[in-house]
């Protein structure tokens, strides 16, 4: 099987069509043209080789007509493997089997992404208990959130701090059990410092529980360096305020070190100005 564009096909269809065309008829001129003794047979012969090059030529458009449909049906065929794979229903490659060797090709490379989804999935799902693990062996009281916002892992040591059970709040978005809570303005300040602080009500309506909590939200990055998870963590008062001074600390640099920035950026000419007044 030759994999072969539809622009060369095409011009190569034309070129020969044209080929056969424009031999035909100068074959067919040039014998009527010729003086010998017998020129009735000639002619005869003449018209027999234009008669065979109309053949020849209705053969060869015969065939591009059956590439040209059957390279359509291949299409087709893939189109619903396609349409197929995407509702999840395929599963076998009996519909790549009628498209001959390039079906086996394609049934090779997709045995080949499969055993490497399911290595991956693998990974995905060890790392994923090992997440469990870890959260119910801290002593931190901690929750997850994903891209969303959505809570999708909780500590043991915070079900059982907030007297609580884990459906209670696993699947719930933050913003519904933390009252000053607002995803996108904690996205937007993860990107600007490590860590966010907030103080807010915790609420959950299946047990009625209120609490107000001090909440360190701390940033997850994937390899793209995009922020992909939140890690919240519930701690003391006294943890929050160590946490908001050395916050303020921090704030406090950056300003100092944007003022000599400034002063430094002075032109020389505004200095000597600004002392002759």
């Amino acid at each position: 099987m030759f994999l072969i564009s539809k622009y060369r096909i095409y011009f190569l269809f034309i070129f020969v069509v044209i080929v056969f065309i424009l031999a035909g008829i100068y074959s067919y001129l040039a014998f009527t043209r010729i003086n010998i003794e017998n020129a009735l047979s000639l002619k005869y012969f003449a018209e027999n080789f234009l008669y065979y090059t109309i053949i020849l030529l209705i053969i060869t458009i015969t065939i591009f007509a059956t590439t040209v449909l059957k390279s359509k049906s291949i299409y087709k065929e893939l189109d619903k493997v396609v349409e197929l794979s995407r509702q999840g229903k395929y599963c076998s490659g009996d519909q790549l089997k009628k498209l001959g060797k390039l079906g086996g090709k394609i049934i090779d490379i997709n045995s080949q992404l499969n055993s490497l989804n399911e290595m991956k999935s693998l990974k995905i799902s060890s790392l994923s208990n090992t997440v469990n693990f870890m959260l119910d062996k801290s002593n931190l009281s901690v929750f997850m959130l994903d891209a969303q916002g959505l809570v999708t892992k909780v500590s043991r040591k915070l079900l059982e701090d907030l007297q609580v059970k884990e459906n209670d709040i696993l699947n719930k978005f933050a913003e519904n059990i933390l009252d000053n809570f607002n995803y996108s303005n904690v996205i937007n300040e993860l990107k600007k410092s490590k860590y966010v602080i907030l103080k807010s009500p915790l609420i959950i309506e299946a047990t009625d529980v209120k609490n107000d909590v001090n909440v360190v939200i701390f940033s997850i990055f994937n390899y793209r360096n995009d922020i992909s998870n939140c890690a919240c963590v519930l701690v003391s008062e006294e943890t929050f305020q160590q946490l908001a001074q050395r916050k303020s600390s921090i704030a406090i640099q950056q300003d100092s070190k944007k003022i000599q920035t400034k002063v430094q950026d002075t032109p020389l000419y505004q200095k000597f100005t600004d002392l002759l007044r």
